[in-house]
């Protein structure tokens, strides 16, 4: 009998191995070229046996295809990876064990709000054990760390993101967990009484476009707005609102149907025109996309011949007859979808009992985070400096770093910076070249190089010579830090650029790469060289200024890029947006930019979310001076604006998203808040939310603050204007960017 029992558990183990191999296997299948030259196969096999541990532990019966999208991977987004799973993955179950699957879901969010809170950041999305230890993140990383913490516990979850907001300036992400069959939704580290339930029930019935990615080739139920073989992007829109399926049409300028052309899906946010999906046309010049009942922007082209319109029902025609160098001019009306929040069913005794709870974890987060993060290791590398030049390295690197960077940059990066400091510039010792993952470079390329690079041109030749070009592996071009490419001779054409960079900084030569549109930029004999990746040469290209010219019958609010205007690069019939802030003179901004075809896009957002928007075509000629004037349509919604006595009430939650946004552009209204003849009012629903406006209002002189604990406003933050004789002026419910300038616009403030 013992001896049968032995033979037993053998093959119990060897089938075990071979489930781990195949789920291994699976993971390398379907991983982004980075995670696979990066990451040790050791070290995804520790994580597969983790969570096969997990899976067998917890028994939550989740069916294969859920478990290996959705439980099986360790990426989310776009972070950083990192040893999360194998660090939380015990004590997450154990907090758990005994619960059903949705008291498991809003208990491991309850673990998350207590180790991060809401915080905007930049666009690196930090990886979650890097979230815990600072202590915030922004929606992104609180997602992707709500996600890798279900995940860890063995229940299906995944990011859903709203890529760009239709009715305000800015974008969320949340997260879906699998429970009993079905996905539901919640906030990331914003726990609430039951499922379904969020501050975005509102802005979510605002939204045109909901999607999350799935790694893997994934055969689901949900509709596909795009699919290769390593991940599938899924449109999720119509499990939150209902919805209109836009079939747009692409004809020639004859009239024929295009086949083959590319259709950009566009939601005007932030200045600009943003692609959410981009499907290419059939057999019959039809492409189309799921989306809510709102306008959306479509962009067609093919061959450098391009056309746009906005989208408002389920059929749009557009001719391709376009090109650059036309004279373009063109205004829209972009209406987003009506309000009409999201049902919750949570009851006031749980809401009360869960707002107790989340004070408490707030306290608890408070005490995990006293001290300053990563601040030893920053302390350290100031003062590893012996002389003068090793303090002026160390300054120089320390400059030339992001805030993020700040938090998670680790000793070992920080040496290898200025592990030769013959030349002192930031773009040579910077470790930072773009968004990549910070592993230590400089030295280990600098010794294989041996002395053999000593001109940008032989760097390049070098990159030419050695390094082999990995095509469809990396479909959302996510980074590959340097030392990768160095040490696997890999690389895909995103991350080829930051190579170069690296090859350059580590010979001594300074480089970098453009935060406007990513170029990629040598030193080369006192100048700056944009290099032509692509063909592998130096492309020495001159630069234009172009002047943007802000009239005074044009100007609606003080323009900002960004939020009133963005420039994008028109080539091939396809638009690419700068990201450049220029310089502002007193009449306007001037952009030095390479020769070529641009497009101005302006919008002024009106107070029911909709957008008036102008575009229109700008020719760059190097050497010479350009000028255009920025158009902004008039506010047409403002009537009367409210001077003295009038009342301006701003009622909101005790914290959230929204209130922090709201606090935020409260504060920057302050100057002329302060200067406005009518009285403010704030109400909260506690001392303690009154007490923390005023930490975040410390700017704003005139306010009375209110509480009142039995208010019963919905969809908060709620905002409105009166004049002196009562009448309703403006209003704004919920989520909202723009509220200062909006304020401005139906404000009478005196001149100083």
């Amino acid at each position: 009998m013992k001896k049968l029992l032995a033979i037993a558990s053998l093959l119990l183990c060897a089938l075990a191995a071979k489930a781990q191999d195949e789920y291994i296997d699976f993971l390398y299948r379907t991983m982004p070229l980075p995670d696979s030259l990066v990451y040790s196969r050791q070290w995804w096999n520790r994580n597969v046996e983790k969570t096969l541990d997990v899976r067998q532990e917890m028994g939550w019966n989740v069916p294969e295809r859920e478990f290996k999208h959705f439980v099986l991977p360790l990426r989310v987004n776009n972070e950083t990876l990192d040893d999360f799973r194998l660090v939380y993955a015990d004590s997450l179950c154990a907090r758990v064990k005994g619960m059903s699957m949705a008291e498991a879901v809003l208990e491991i969010n309850h673990w998350c709000h207590e180790r991060a809170a809401y915080h905007s950041s930049d666009g690196r999305t930090s990886a979650p054990m890097a979230t815990i230890r600072y202590g915030l993140g922004r929606c992104g990383e609180e997602s992707v760390l709500t996600v890798a913490a279900l995940r860890a516990a063995g229940i299906p979850a995944r990011q859903v993101y709203t890529p760009r907001w239709a009715h305000t300036d800015d974008n969320h992400a949340w997260v879906e967990a699998w429970v009993n069959g079905k996905w539901h939704f919640l906030g990331a580290c914003e726990p609430e009484p039951v499922l379904d339930r969020g501050w975005f029930n509102g802005p979510v019935s605002r939204a045109m476009l909901l999607h999350t990615n799935v790694f893997g080739e994934y055969e689901g139920s949900e509709g596909v707005i795009s699919k290769n073989r390593l991940y599938t992007e899924i449109n999720v829109i119509s499990n939150y609102v209902p919805t209109r399926v836009n079939r747009v049409k692409v004809l020639d300028a004859e009239g024929s149907p295009v086949c083959g052309a590319e259709v950009e899906f566009k939601i005007y946010n932030y200045g600009e025109f943003y692609t959410v999906a981009q499907p290419l046309t059939d057999a019959e010049g039809f492409a189309q996309l799921e989306t809510g009942l709102g306008d959306i922007f479509v962009w067609a082209s093919k061959d450098g011949v391009f056309g746009f319109d906005k989208a408002s029902s389920e059929y749009t025609e557009i001719t391709l007859k376009h090109r650059a160098g036309d004279d373009i001019k063109a205004d829209f009306h972009i209406v987003p979808p009506a309000n009409n929040p999201l049902p919750s069913y949570a009851s006031p005794e749980q809401v009360a009992e869960n707002d107790a709870r989340l004070k408490k974890e707030d306290e608890i987060r408070k005490a995990m985070h006293q001290g300053t993060v990563n601040s030893e290791v920053i302390e350290a590398f100031r003062n590893s400096a012996h002389n003068d030049r090793e303090a002026e390295a160390v300054a120089t690197v320390l400059k030339s770093i992001s805030a993020k960077d700040f938090r998670d940059i680790t000793a070992d990066v920080l040496e290898d910076a200025v592990s030769d400091i013959s030349i002192i510039d930031p773009y040579v010792l910077s470790p930072r070249i773009e968004m990549e993952y910070l592993l230590p470079f400089h030295r280990e390329i600098r010794e294989g190089l041996n002395g053999s690079v000593k001109t940008p041109e032989e760097a390049l030749a070098w990159v030419r010579e050695n390094i082999t070009i990995v095509e469809g592996r990396n479909p959302r071009e996510f980074r590959i830090p340097p030392i990768a490419v160095w040490k696997s001779r890999l690389c895909d054409r995103a991350s080829l650029g930051i190579f170069y960079v690296a090859v350059c900084r580590s010979a001594g030569l300074p480089a970098g790469v453009a935060h406007q549109d990513g170029s990629v930029y040598v030193m080369k004999n006192g100048d700056w060289v944009k290099v032509d990746m692509e063909n592998a040469r130096m492309q020495p290209g001159g630069k234009g200024l172009l002047a943007i010219r802000i009239t005074e019958n044009t100007l609606t609010a003080k323009p900002e890029y960004f939020r009133h205007f963005t420039i994008s690069s028109l080539k091939d019939g396809k638009t690419s947006l700068l990201d450049y802030e220029g310089t502002q003179e007193e009449h306007g901004y001037e952009f030095r930019l390479d020769e070529g075809d641009y497009i101005i896009t302006s919008g002024t957002r009106l107070e029911d979310g909709s957008i008036l928007t102008h575009i229109q075509s700008v020719k760059v000629t190097a050497d010479k001076e350009t000028e255009s004037d920025l158009f902004l349509w008039p506010a047409q919604s403002i009537g009367k604006k409210v001077g003295k006595g009038g009342r301006l009430d701003v009622i909101m939650a005790a914290n959230g998203e929204p209130t922090l946004h709201a606090l935020q552009q409260l504060d920057v209204a302050a100057p002329e808040l302060n200067r406005w003849e009518g009285t403010i009012t704030v109400t909260g629903p506690t001392r303690e939310s009154i007490d923390f406006y005023k930490g975040k209002l410390k700017a704003l002189n005139k306010v009375k603050y209110r509480c009142d604990r039995k208010m019963k406003e919905d969809n908060l933050p709620v905002i409105r204007l009166t004049g002196v004789d009562g009448e309703l002026v403006y209003s704004s419910k919920g989520y909202n960017t723009t509220l200062a300038e909006s304020l401005s616009r139906v404000m009478e403030i005196p001149e100083k």
